[in-house]
């Protein structure tokens, strides 16, 4: 049976219902098209703030790498517009992908979780990281797989990053240009071999998986959804 609040707890619960209806009544008014525009149309004219920073995983231009990314825009009342993407350019492309407008404090938290899996580098070369996820998404594309769906709300927050603008290789597959497959704790290792083995051969690809559940070979920059957006 459910214990009864007193009298105290309710008029607190209270106060602090009112306190949130106050907060976004004054998020309304200091900026109220991001509750008349859908999140895409939200994403889409923050696309358009200044670049506040750009995140990119350190040794991304390294063999069959699994490249994080994160870029972040500032709107005038300080608001942050957060794109992230995990790229894996060894094989499977776009693995993940977010796109919100949130609070400082919260990017800040997804920010520092995501430096804490991978050495990460600032950047202010959009056109290269629209470039590192096309390119990835392109090369999956041609093996079988399809990029995170949320990749299109991320992609949002590049604005006008041009990929073509960008001279800087982009190394995709693993040693020799073969795809290298290194399977993360939410892959479906059996679905993604099947797959490659049709497309390319049972020789035609490199993989790295687990020999059992309990073999801890994956990538610690695996992006958990739920856990850092």
């Amino acid at each position: 049976m459910a214990k009864k609040r007193s009298s105290k707890q309710r008029q607190q619960a209270r106060q602090r219902k009112a306190e949130r209806r106050k907060k976004r009544a004054r998020s309304r008014r200091s900026h109220p098209f991001l509750f008349t525009l859908g999140r895409r149309g939200q994403l889409q004219k923050a696309g358009q703030w200044p670049l506040y920073e750009c995140w990119l995983t350190k040794e991304w231009n390294q063999e069959a790498m699994l490249v994080q990314i994160l870029i972040a825009r500032r709107s005038p009342i300080g608001e942050i517009a957060l794109g992230a993407f995990l790229v894996d350019l060894g094989c499977l492309g776009v693995k993940n992908a977010y796109g919100v407008v949130t609070s400082m404090v919260k990017y800040r938290q997804v920010r520092d979780r995501m430096r804490a899996n991978q050495e990460m580098i600032k950047t202010d070369d959009l056109n290269l990281v629209a470039k590192i996820v096309r390119e990835g998404i392109a090369y999956a594309k041609e093996l079988g797989f399809k990029p995170h769906p949320d990749y299109r709300d991320a992609m949002l927050v590049l604005g006008d990053a041009d990929p073509d603008a960008c001279d800087v290789p982009v190394p995709l597959g693993g040693k020799d240009g073969r795809p290298f497959f290194i399977a993360g704790p939410y892959d479906n290792v059996k679905r993604i071999m099947n797959t490659l083995t049709r497309k390319l051969g049972p020789d035609g690809f490199t993989y790295l998986v687990p020999v059992d559940p309990g073999t801890e070979v994956f990538l610690a920059a695996e992006i958990d959804e739920e856990e850092d957006f």
